[in-house]
């Protein structure tokens, strides 16, 4: 007879599991700290390590100290006060201030029953929200064409997402790994996604990454930003990013003011990587830009380097598209592809489109592509109206990728005047598709569109968006001639971009 209530009991128990995992993750960080910890208690251990930390001063070192303690990332403000307790510390008061410093996180996350895995020779690929979610536009399309690519190198790397409470990275479960290297082959919904119970909250295994290579390939949710960092600064694992583009910041007045807070956030990320991949050679100015600030803050930034995308499409996309063709004797089809948002410039290819139609062009005009409802209620006021009155105008925010292949196969050309772009894949998946585009001409666009079969506009004037329209509706030679250059292209490939990524992240 103990002499314990039940109750009692389960406490004495819990407190045991605790420090039975306690011990467990000081047991997975103590070899990489170079400290025996064999045979000893979880006080004991944590002792040694405590003192072995404060002896060192390495912010590394105290970076996995909070891990193995807490089995959280530690934030920037969490590391930096447990450096400076430690400094004020003695021998035999580290451990203690080790505790101090990292209750208040143990308490608030509940993460103490916890397990640790250090990844160390493999490769840890972010790819968190593509896991989580069915959207799939501009970065997921990267991400789900580049990351599949890497089959072969499966022993090499690891895909990550973060665990449910943002304090570390857990492995993918299968769907989220099907919705990363497989989104083509079936559709997806969010309630394929099992919900875990608290227990197995609380029993998370976490993903350590430890003096290795971590490459965020999209851009980071807020609030995991600052852990990121953190990361980055002092884990001793080189965090390099795809840079997609600065559109939040330099052209802060096209984007929800959210969207900028959040991408000032993840420049601090960018300070302190080792490489930013621009996906074009004018996203990857835009980064060598923010880079050439850093050394007013005492920083020397990331290296920069050119990774253009690839400008292919799937087999599937172009099946898709060649199973239909114009009908005869049918009206054109101008598609317009691209998130709704004004940096898009929707607004004036709909002008331009409605100014044709004024004149007498008859021809069919399409719009694709998702926005927030502040973005397309005004839009698709307008798009109903003109409809109303006869014009052939549609706009589609929820159309599959088959569908969307499928207007590629009967369209005569397609618009893309947008006033800001790190890269383009709408004009880029236009030619593969055999499909001439009219677009901006400067920019990422000028990239792509200097290829051939794209007749090039200022987007900001309307007048010549409409000159370029009617050209394309009107002058078959012209439309024979750029159908001709892109006949002669032959498109970059996403094996080729995977490649250079891999190249570069495992130098």
């Amino acid at each position: 007879m103990t002499g314990r209530t039940p109750a009692a009991e389960l406490v004495a128990d819990e407190i045991g599991a605790l420090r039975a995992a306690l011990g467990a993750r000081l047991a997975v960080v103590a070899p990489a700290l170079g400290v025996d910890v064999d045979g000893l208690t979880p006080s004991e251990a944590l002792d040694r390590l405590a003192r072995s930390v404060h002896a060192s001063g390495d912010a590394s070192a105290a970076w996995l100290l909070f891990v193995g303690v807490t089995a959280t990332f530690p934030s920037t403000t969490d590391l930096a006060a447990l450096r400076r307790a430690l400094l004020l510390a003695t021998p035999a008061t580290a451990m203690l201030v080790v505790l101090e410093r990292t209750m208040d996180v143990q308490a608030r996350i509940h993460s103490g029953f916890r397990t640790l895995e250090l990844v160390t020779d493999e490769v840890l690929v972010d790819v968190d929200f593509c896991a989580r979610y069915e959207h799939n536009t501009g970065i997921q399309r990267v991400v789900r064409h580049m990351v599949p690519e890497w089959a072969d190198r499966a022993d090499e790397h690891r895909l990550v997402a973060w665990n449910q409470d943002s304090t570390g990275y857990r492995d993918l479960t299968e769907t989220q790994r099907d919705r990363v290297l497989h989104w083509g082959d079936r559709r997806f919904e969010k309630s394929d996604d099992p919900s875990l119970t608290d227990a197995e909250l609380r029993r998370e295994h976490v993903l350590v990454p430890w003096r290795t290579a971590l490459l965020v390939a999209e851009v980071p949710a807020f609030h995991v930003c600052d852990t990121l960092t953190s990361i980055a600064r002092w884990s001793g694992t080189d965090v390099d990013l795809i840079g997609y583009d600065a559109i939040p910041l330099v052209s802060a007045d096209t984007v929800p003011n959210a969207e900028s807070e959040r991408f000032a956030h993840y420049l601090t990320i960018v300070k302190h990587a080792r490489r930013v991949y621009g996906i074009s050679v004018s996203a990857a100015d835009e980064f060598r830009g923010l880079v050439a600030a850093l050394p007013s803050q005492g920083l020397t930034g990331p290296e920069v380097v050119d990774v253009t995308l690839a400008t292919e499409v799937s087999p599937a996309a172009r099946a898709a598209a060649a199973a239909v063709s114009p009908v005869p004797g049918a009206d054109p089809v101008v598609l317009c592809v691209g998130s709704h948002e004004p940096r898009k410039n929707q607004d004036a290819t709909l002008f331009a489109a409605e100014l044709l139609h004024r004149e007498g062009h008859r021809f069919r005009i399409v719009f694709v592509g998702g926005g927030s409802r502040t973005a397309t209620l005004h839009f698709d006021r307008r798009v109903a109206k003109l409809s109303a009155a006869g014009m052939q105008v549609e706009s589609h925010r929820r159309l599959g990728d088959d569908e969307l292949w499928a207007l590629f196969g009967t369209a005569r050309f397609s618009v893309f005047v947008s006033l800001h772009e790190g890269f383009g894949l709408p004009v880029a998946e236009s030619l593969a598709l055999g499909v001439p585009v009219v677009t901006s001409d400067f920019g990422s666009l000028d990239e792509i569109a200097r290829e051939g079969g794209c007749l090039q506009v200022d987007p900001r004037d309307d007048t010549a968006v409409v000159d370029a329209m009617r050209t394309m509706l009107t002058d078959d030679d012209r439309h024979r001639e750029l159908l001709g250059e892109i006949a002669g292209q032959h498109p970059k490939t996403w094996r080729s971009y995977a490649d250079e990524i891999w190249t570069a992240v495992t130098a």
